[in-house]
């Protein structure tokens, strides 16, 4: 049963990644930013000075909105830039920072991204500092370099997608491929959450059952019924608009969450649905159409009532002799 109110949004693999390198970059530097005060070093002070409010400031805007997108190259750049122009001041001694730096930004960045990103800076700084390294010393430096960078993005490419995966897995049907009723129910939070704070931009929910399933699922089997599944939602997918989702909230009942949709535009989608199941040869050949319940979110509303609102219009249209639509 959905709960009447959102949960503590947990935080994402994104924001865990951000927070931690942002919080301990903050604290790892502030000791040199102070050290370098008290030597008066103040190139170098003012640098370490920027980069614990710049990390610091994404530290907390991470942790208070949760947005991951333009704080994470935002951070990427500030280490490398810190890193660089600290190379440039004080020569080939800082070239140790640039280790955790090229570890870093493959974990803030896309791994092609990061890699030609690595790329530049490490040329930029060879030819920075080409009249203090030696050819042992540049070599060395490159070969350590370019290994760090192949290591971080095998590492980071792998993460991400295994990442992927297990994400899909979670929040997916095994058998139909559409969302799983988790992520269904997930989804409707977060519309719900975004709608008391934006109510301009109406959203509606369409509830869809398939007629005479069971029927079917007793005569043939259930792997009739599984193919049956498959069809009904390789017919939805094809039919839904990019910006809506599909997903399996029980047996035989799928439900659409249609952002920005008003309740008018998502009775004529309810429609094409039907009139799509309907015509649909191999299913009409089972019998198989679908009864469709359609409800517009109301101000107050929890998921649980707005969900319900849609399934009791759904079964007026199965009372009403089922292949219908009807509205909350």
């Amino acid at each position: 049963m959905i709960t009447h109110s959102a949960p503590i949004k947990k935080r994402s693999a994104e924001e865990s990644i951000i927070l931690t390198l942002s919080g301990a970059s903050t604290i790892g530097v502030l000791p040199f930013a102070i050290y370098r005060i008290m030597e008066q070093d103040w190139a170098v002070a003012c640098l370490d000075l920027f980069a614990v409010f710049a990390i610091g400031s994404l530290f907390v805007y991470v942790y208070r909105t949760h947005q991951t997108l333009i704080p994470g190259r935002i951070l990427a750049f500030v280490a490398m830039f810190v890193v660089f122009v600290t190379i440039l001041l004080k020569g080939i001694s800082q070239l140790m920072w640039i280790f955790p730096a090229l570890t870093a930004i493959f974990f803030l960045l896309p791994a092609n991204m990061a890699a030609i990103y690595s790329l530049v800076i490490l040329l930029s700084i060879g030819y920075v500092l080409r009249e203090q390294l030696t050819v042992f010393l540049a070599l060395e430096f490159y070969v350590t370099a370019i290994a760090t960078l192949l290591f971080s993005y095998a590492f980071a490419d792998r993460m991400r997608k295994q990442q992927q995966q297990l994400t899909e897995l979670a929040t997916s049907d095994p058998l139909t491929g559409a969302g799983n009723r988790r992520a269904m129910e997930q989804k409707l939070l977060d519309v719900i959450a975004f709608q008391r704070r934006e109510q301009s931009l109406p959203v509606s929910l369409i509830l869809m059952d398939l007629d005479n399933f069971k029927k079917v699922n007793d005569a043939y089997g259930h792997a009739k019924g599984d193919d049956i599944l498959k069809v009904f939602v390789e017919t939805i997918k094809k039919r839904i608009r990019s910006t809506d989702k599909l997903y399996r909230f029980g047996g035989e009942e799928f439900v659409i969450i249609a952002e920005n949709t008003p309740l008018k535009d998502a009775m004529k989608l309810a429609e094409q649905f039907r009139f799509a199941i309907e015509n649909e040869g191999w299913l009409a050949k089972h019998n198989i159409t679908i009864s469709v319940g359609t409800a517009k979110y109301e101000p107050h509303e929890t998921a649980f009532e707005w969900l319900g609102r849609a399934d009791r219009a759904m079964y007026q249209a199965k009372d009403l002799g089922r292949n219908n639509c009807c509205v909350a």
